[in-house]
Order: C-alpha cells, then structure tokens, then sequence
C-alpha cells in the first residue's frame, strides 16, 4: 500500500484494513482488528486528558487525533453535538443547539433544520449520555432514535457517523450500516464508551 497523510489522502473511500495502517502509522498500535468485513477493536485513552479547554464534556486525550487518522479521506466533517470541539485537532463545520457557544449551525440535532447534510461525508456525534449529563450542559435529553433517523435520511450515499455514546443507537438497516465497534476506556473511575460508525448506503 503506498503511504498517504492527513493533508494528501489518498482520493477516494479506503478499506477498513486501509484505515488501520494510516492508524498504526501515525498514532501507533491500533488495537483495532478486521474481520469478515467488520472492524472491532478498543481504545485505551489512559490518565493523559490533554483536554484542549475545560469544557464538560470534551474529548479526552488523543481521541480526535485517532478520528482523523482513521478517516484521513474525510472531505467536509460536522461536528453534532459540538460543545467547545478542537477544531485545530479536527476541523469542520459545528452543530450545537447552544448559542453561546457559537456553532456553525445553532439548531435542534433531531431536525438539523438549515444543514446541508448532503454536503458533508463524515459526522462526528458525541450526545449527552444520560439526563443528568444534558442537565451539566443546560439542554433537554436528546432522542437518539430521531438524531440517527434525521442523518440517515440527509446523508449522502457512503457518508460515515461516527457516533459516541453509551447506548448503541436504533438505525434503519436500509439506510444505515454499522461496520465498526470501538471500545472506549479512559483511566480508572471513568465511563466506558463505544464508538459505533455508521456508513450511509
């Protein structure tokens, strides 16, 4: 396989066992495998936040780091569910229903009323996980039957969602078909999250 970066993808959608080595190249030992066209795998974040600001809820670590290296063909990415997102780290486009915070698009995850989502491949989603974590950000407990529904159905053909959660999320088998499974483990007394990716048919 020829070597390919962040800033010269190769063109075009890579295979999942593709994915892996851009992974192992430019983070290190993936503990992702593939297998029967099905990726699995699990991520130790460890005790190294090196959280980009102090917001609730942001990303840990290298976890964006690790997103970009395993969709280094990512064309237009939209950030659901946004927060204070490191844009440096992941650059794309914010969806947030919090004006303060300055999304892209201030709007409703469920209806993502005014986003083009056909103009985006790839969709990064990290929801509240439980009522008491949307009561920390100040909003409602979002409906993750509606969020997934709304993507699928303005998604365009071979989009990704990668969705981050606690739950693994109702999908529609005909629109939406989930290739891979990541195991998210930070350090000790932390919640254990799975990474679902969704590729849109």
């Amino acid at each position: 396989m020829a070597p390919f970066d962040d800033d010269h993808p190769r063109p075009g959608a890579l295979t999942w066992p593709e994915r892996i080595e851009n992974y192992r190249r430019l983070v290190g030992v993936p503990y992702l495998a593939h297998e029967n066209g099905w990726t699995y795998g699990t991520w130790f974040m460890g005790n190294s936040y090196e959280k980009h600001n102090d917001y609730y809820g942001g990303y840990q670590g290298n976890f964006l780091k690790r997103i970009a290296a395993l969709f280094p063909d990512r064309r237009r990415t939209l950030h659901l569910f946004a927060g204070k997102v490191d844009q440096e780290r992941l650059p794309g486009d914010t969806l947030d229903i919090r004006p303060e915070l300055e999304p892209t698009y201030c709007c409703n995850a469920e209806t993502c009323e005014g986003v083009p989502l056909d103009q985006y491949d790839f969709v990064l989603a990290d929801p509240p996980y439980s009522a008491s974590d949307a009561e920390r950000y100040g909003t409602a407990m979002v409906n993750r039957n509606r969020v997934v529904a709304t993507l699928a159905a303005g998604l365009p053909a071979g989009a990704y969602v990668a969705w981050l959660d606690q739950v693994y999320p109702m999908f529609t088998k005909a629109r939406l078909k989930p290739e891979a499974v990541i195991g998210i483990i930070g350090s000790t007394n932390h919640r254990f999250r799975v990474l679902t990716v969704f590729r849109r048919h």
